[in-house]
């Protein structure tokens, strides 16, 4: 006997029930908590390439604690379902994209969270030291909303790619440029408000591959290593 999913959306593309339910279940929530701060979500990411009148604060919408917990989760489970829909064929049917899904998914949720912990530990660590002057908690709203932003971006992408039936290269086209803004934006942040008071060249260059850009590239290699994705 079939199993059912419990929100069934029937596709004329013949795309997984399971996986078309969690991906559209994910956007739902997604939007119901980003939505009612879209026009702080705007400002904030606005502020990012604010290159000719420096913004020397970071911007991020007000949520609550448990708003960005699940926010922060919703997001590392879009990125895994970007990656599902490139790597793997979503009319398969079963249980099997769904179960790669929550692997992945915890695999993301857990990585992205050492790297939160990371940019806690070093920047209380420059705060306490009058480095910097901005409070590392500020630091990681910011970074969850840029982060929660990419990954909404991606996944709108990724539903239209299949529902479409477009060119797979195109979501990795899309995700490469999503990625290169918002990295971008951050290293500007970095630059005009973490290390604005004390400009350490050889500091910032340290912070940047740290936190920057060795993740980026330890990502590409995982990506091609275990999922062929590159």
């Amino acid at each position: 006997m079939n199993i059912v999913p419990i929100i069934s959306l029937s596709s004329p593309l013949g795309i997984n029930d399971w996986f078309l339910s969690v991906t559209m279940l994910t956007l739902l929530l997604m939007l119901i908590i980003m939505g009612p701060y879209r026009s702080d979500y705007l400002d904030s990411i606005s502020s990012m390439f604010r290159f000719k009148n420096p913004d020397g604060d970071v911007r991020y919408p007000l949520l609550s604690t448990i708003e960005n917990v699940l926010l922060f989760i919703l997001t590392c489970i879009s990125v895994g379902e970007s990656i599902t829909v490139y790597s793997h064929d979503i009319t398969e049917e079963g249980l099997s994209l769904v179960i790669f899904l929550l692997w992945l998914s915890l695999l993301l949720v857990a990585a992205f969270l050492i790297k939160l912990l990371l940019y806690s530990i070093v920047n209380k660590i420059l705060y306490e030291r009058q480095v910097i002057t901005l409070k590392p908690g500020r630091w990681n709203c910011f970074f969850v909303m840029s982060f929660s932003v990419a990954g909404l971006l991606i996944l709108v992408f990724s539903i239209i790619v299949f529902l479409l039936d477009l060119p797979l290269l195109l979501l990795l086209v899309f995700t490469y440029i999503i990625r290169i803004l918002v990295i971008s934006g951050r290293i500007f942040k970095i630059k005009t408000t973490l290390f604005k008071n004390r400009r350490s060249n050889s500091g910032l260059i340290m912070y940047l591959c740290a936190f920057e850009l060795a993740p980026v590239f330890l990502e590409s290699v995982l990506l091609n290593r275990f999922f062929s994705l590159i």
